[in-house]
């Protein structure tokens, strides 16, 4: 259960503090539109971002101790999947062409470059 909340406290963090969080790699053409009264939807990237768990949609290419993360002694680098990314994991619907030994993944020795 703790672990469920830390997920969801982790993604909708960036949403209540706002634009002051939005990462460095962020399309800040969207926020613009926000700040400045405009109705243009706004998409909220993770990419790059360290999380408790890996939610849909996601990779991740690192991971870490920690013990912000409760019952998880994990906490995860997210990346959005794209061709080329080096990845601890291979997405649903993705494959890979290269495989290369590492220490960022914890248990698991190898990345995977993805091939989508």
């Amino acid at each position: 259960m703790l672990r469920r909340v830390m997920a969801v406290l982790a993604l909708a963090f960036p949403l209540i503090i706002g634009p002051a969080a939005i990462p460095a790699n962020a399309d800040a053409a969207s926020y613009g539109n926000r700040i400045n009264g405009e109705s243009a939807p706004v998409v909220l990237s993770l990419d790059g971002t360290w999380s408790c768990s890996v939610p849909s949609g996601y990779v991740w290419d690192w991971v870490q101790n920690t013990s912000a993360c409760g019952a998880s002694p994990y906490q995860y680098r997210l990346r959005t999947p794209v061709n080329g990314l080096w990845a601890c994991t291979i997405p649903f619907g993705w494959t890979y062409d290269s495989i290369r030994s590492t220490t960022l993944c914890g248990s698991s020795p190898y990345q995977y470059r993805l091939l989508g």
